[in-house]
């Protein structure tokens, strides 16, 4: 648990800067239009370097890529809280979110190697409740220190990068003759011989439809506030809230086994995830939008966590888990945009509400088609009776996956 700590830190960087920089846009009077570049430039360069990053990552050499990232994207954060003007702050973004896209993919490739095979899942669990939480401190942080200045932000930016560094320095690594997560499969895709396959594109839905429909919440619904002159504390507050509720939701759903590689709760949690959207697009009031963010954080910790454990669970785990973080900056880059062209239509700062909830009922459908399609029994290699007798209960032996059809393959 305590590696941990190293996601949750550096995500409250990220929000810490993000919250801090799009508030003060909305402030010096940004068009909607600038605030979405300035969040989406960033989710342009984190999706480039993912795929780049998913293709070089090995559980060798992920701790390095750890250090180096940690070091390059607390200092830019640093440059992003000082600049004012729209151009530089687009360069740096984007900048930013190149060592955050290493940070986080490195990241995933180590914590499969310091987990020991048929943990998977209260890693994964662990992973989302600890950047969620470090989002929600970042938010939280963010909207009770701005009023205090740009240094206070700085510095605060500072010491916990400087915290990360030295938990990843003093943190003893499993050894690599020691079998892990990376070599193995959990039970729940061992159950459902090729459900693991479908399920990959399913989690890349899953993370896509995510991002699309919190991204311009967590990007422009604070600009929004700034314009109506509400305090930052009450928007920061609500991301933070927003968060705390995702990582809880995704820490306890690792213990829900029968929720894995099942049609019903994605229809249950994009439906009501869709009803507080239009709640919140039919009274666009502070109250009642602060109300339905905080609720939905329980979507985005099923999102997320299932995103991760299918991604991390079946094939080529790294590229797999490249794909998923270049989703995310997809997914968040053309939920900005979305976004924008929707409020132009509807004319109001409320229809972002509307196309998040659109998005979601689309991705539902989408997600079921995959979720229904068969595998062909008859593509799928047999297990000879003598391998399974060699594997631990819930668990596939490496040599017995090799000949699986996979994602990345």
């Amino acid at each position: 648990m305590f590696m941990q700590i190293c996601p949750a830190l550096m995500d409250w960087t990220v929000f810490l800067v993000l919250f801090a920089v799009l508030y003060g846009a909305g402030e010096q009077g940004f068009s909607g239009m600038q605030c979405a570049w300035i969040g989406g430039i960033g989710q342009l360069a984190y999706m480039i370097t993912s795929l780049l990053a998913g293709l070089v990552l090995t559980r060798r050499n992920a701790r390095g890529f750890l250090l180096a990232s940690t070091a390059g994207g607390t200092m830019m954060g640093i440059v992003c809280l000082q600049l004012t003007s729209f151009a530089p702050q687009m360069a740096c973004q984007a900048l930013l979110f190149v060592f955050l896209a290493f940070f986080f993919n490195s990241f995933q490739t180590f914590m499969r190697g310091e987990t020991a095979p048929g943990g998977l899942a209260l890693t994964v669990g662990r992973y989302t409740l600890a950047w969620s939480s470090g989002s929600a401190a970042g938010f939280l942080s963010s909207g009770s220190l701005y009023q205090l200045g740009t240094l206070a932000l700085c510095m605060t930016n500072l010491l916990v990068g400087t915290v990360i560094l030295v938990a990843l320095l003093r943190h003893k690594a499993r050894p690599y003759a020691m079998l892990s997560a990376d070599e193995h499969v959990d039970d729940a895709a061992f159950a459902e011989r090729g459900a693991n396959v479908r399920y990959v594109v399913v989690g890349w839905c899953l993370i896509f439809t995510a991002m699309f429909v919190q991204r311009p919440l967590l990007s422009l619904w604070p600009a929004a506030c700034a314009r109506m002159a509400i305090l930052p504390f009450l928007p920061g507050l609500v991301l933070s809230l927003h968060m705390a509720v995702q990582g809880v939701c995704g820490y306890r759903v690792a213990a829900f086994a029968a929720w894995r590689y099942r049609r019903m709760p994605l229809v249950i949690l994009h439906v009501a995830g869709a009803f507080l959207l239009g709640l919140a697009w039919l009274k666009p009031v502070f109250p009642v939008s602060a109300a339905a963010i905080i609720a939905l954080g329980l979507y985005m910790g099923y999102a997320y966590f299932s995103a991760v454990y299918y991604a991390s669970n079946s094939g080529r785990r790294s590229l797999n888990i490249g794909v998923n973080e270049c989703l995310v900056g997809m997914g968040s880059f053309a939920g900005l945009f979305a976004v924008q062209l929707g409020e132009r239509l509807m004319g109001k700062d409320g229809g972002m509400f509307a196309v998040c909830a659109i998005a979601l009922l689309v991705s539902l459908l989408i997600q079921i088609t995959l979720a229904s399609l068969r595998t062909a029994r008859a593509t799928e290699p047999a297990i000879p009776p003598s391998t399974l007798a060699e594997v631990p209960v819930g668990v596939v032996s490496n040599s017995a996956i090799d000949a699986w059809p996979t994602s990345g393959e």
